[in-house]
């Protein structure tokens, strides 16, 4: 990993780590659908005007517009509204440790449908995550704590989803959109997804609500920088680093988001939950098979 790689790699874990304090602060406000539709229709305009100032972003999108459209759906749309229906009830910590899970799923996916190999520490890794998984998920362990910790299966079986669409996303983009910009690929789903969730947006928009101006801050920042600006930068590392090495950042963001959830909202993993979490992040990362200090050296 070059230099201009892992800057590129810890300023997106900033970004994205954000994206989950701002679910928690702008679902209960505008609702999940809303959020979620206007999330990707200011990405989309932002990275219209990326398009218009320069040629060279656009191309590749007109050839690639079937291929982009299933990125844009599931790199966006659909993890999108699965994260806003989730954030409702689980904390912005446990879904940036569920979000952990797309590198397991990225080198699955991979592996299965385009016969990356997975070697027998990547398997292990992948065992032990779903363990972690099953931990975080489990009722027994949470009690009757789940609205306190912010704890439930529907929805974090909603993030999880949400997940497997990154992970599939992720492959779709190395495998078949290999000559096409980050920039480019960026804005061409991200374009087509504003489209598909614009009436989505105007049909579920709160009218009459009266809306806070922090919620509309998290809503603009959330679709301008997590989304529009944060994507360009994780296709980039994709382009670069492959799939697998690029969706590693999902360990990097528990960190962050757990620390922004504890000062900006006050909230906290109980005991249980740190477990699951650290077992989901330890099988993270032999799913991954590299060592950090490689990757700094490299």
């Amino acid at each position: 990993m070059s230099n201009r790689d892992l800057t590129i790699f810890i300023t997106l874990s900033f970004m994205w780590s954000l994206s989950f304090i701002f679910y928690r602060i702008g679902v209960p406000e505008f609702g999940s659908l809303a959020f979620a539709s206007l999330r990707v229709v200011l990405a989309g305009i932002t990275m219209l005007v990326f398009v218009l100032v320069s040629k060279k972003n656009r191309q590749g999108i007109r050839e690639n517009w079937k291929v982009l459209t299933l990125v844009g759906l599931f790199s966006a749309a659909v993890p999108f509204i699965l994260f806003a229906f989730s954030a409702r009830s689980v904390n912005a910590g446990v879904l940036a440790v569920l979000n952990a899970s797309v590198p397991m799923m990225s080198g699955f996916i991979a592996s299965v449908f385009f016969k990356d190999r997975l070697y027998k520490k990547q398997i292990l890794g992948l065992v032990i995550g779903v363990i972690g998984v099953v931990i975080l998920m489990s009722e027994n362990l949470f009690g009757g704590q789940g609205a306190e910790s912010g704890s439930g299966l529907l929805p974090m079986g909603y993030a999880l989803l949400a997940c497997v669409g990154y992970a599939v996303g992720a492959n779709i983009t190395r495998n078949y959109l290999d000559n096409v910009s980050p920039v480019a690929i960026t804005a061409g789903s991200l374009i087509i997804a504003s489209v598909i969730m614009l009436p989505v947006a105007v049909y579920e928009f709160p009218y009459g609500k009266s809306i806070s101006i922090t919620a509309w801050v998290a809503v603009i920042c959330i679709g301008v920088f997590s989304t529009a600006i944060a994507l360009i930068f994780m296709n980039q590392l994709i382009k670069s680093i492959g799939p697998v090495r690029a969706t590693s950042i999902t360990l990097v963001i528990p960190i962050f988001a757990i620390i922004f959830g504890y000062l900006l909202l006050g909230e906290a993993l109980d005991t249980p939950a740190i477990i699951g979490s650290m077992v989901i992040l330890f099988g993270t990362y032999l799913s991954l098979e590299l060592s950090f200090k490689k990757m700094l050296k490299s």
